[in-house]
């Protein structure tokens, strides 16, 4: 399948940010209530590029929000080369009409990870065929039989936008020290996503100043995991080009 297809933006559950957003829809009053009218299943948003991967007529190819990234990767997709050379075994899993989405952590935008379980953490599988994303099971069934790392779950249930704000205010990221970017919000039925929306801390919303692009790259960390030995030995060599 040749045709691109551009990650949708991920819309407001409410804004917790000063004055309005400028480019992020915000869900309405209605909007919200009605995602909130069942479980929903919350995760960490994490703070990286939002990178995707599919079949192409050469293999495997990875695009960015608005476009293929082409060899040689650079600047903060330097290690992106050598991470996909150790997951092309699990990318033959992926089946055919389907697309792998996710964050690449690589390189520190606003936040520095020092855990982090793998550069790249999926958080869609979108179905082609379907046209509709997985659900979260459904996507960690795949991604494990992958081999590929899956953004943080939190929890799964019935909550209200208070209670939310609540979990945001008191909740731990799993790759950092201190509290996340954010949350996920996903409303899933039958195996397939319906709704998506984050919630995302008013310190992060208000905080970006200096754009990371215009400062030298930083490197986040991986944590201690097994079999990764190597791996970082080899792109803590590397430089940004």
């Amino acid at each position: 399948m040749n045709t691109f297809f551009r990650f949708p933006h991920t819309p407001h559950l409410i804004w917790l940010g000063e004055g309005k957003p400028r480019d992020d829809k915000v869900l309405s009053e209605d909007e919200s209530q009605a995602m909130l009218d069942g479980p929903v299943v919350v995760e960490e948003k994490l703070d990286g590029a939002n990178i995707g991967f599919s079949h192409g007529p050469e293999g495997i190819r990875v695009q960015n929000r608005g476009s293929y990234l082409h060899r040689p990767f650079r600047g903060q997709f330097t290690r992106l080369d050598a991470w996909m050379a150790l997951h092309q075994e699990g990318f033959r899993v992926l089946p055919p009409h389907c697309m792998l989405f996710g964050e690449w952590c690589a390189a520190c935008h606003s936040l520095e990870y020092s855990r982090l379980s793998d550069w790249f953490n999926a958080f869609d599988i979108y179905d082609l065929e379907h046209q509709a994303f997985m659900s979260t099971a459904r996507r960690d069934e795949l991604c494990h039989r992958m081999g590929i790392e899956t953004v943080p779950q939190l929890v799964e249930g019935n909550f209200t936008i208070a209670e939310l704000k609540g979990m945001l205010a008191k909740a731990e990221s799993a790759c950092r020290p201190g509290g996340p970017e954010g949350l996920v919000i996903r409303k899933e039925r039958n195996g397939w996503l319906e709704l998506r929306a984050k919630l995302v801390q008013p310190g992060f919303l208000q905080s970006i100043g200096e754009h990371w692009r215009r400062r030298e790259i930083r490197w986040n960390r991986l944590g201690v995991q097994p079999n990764r030995g190597d791996f970082e030995r080899t792109t803590q060599r590397e430089h940004c080009s």
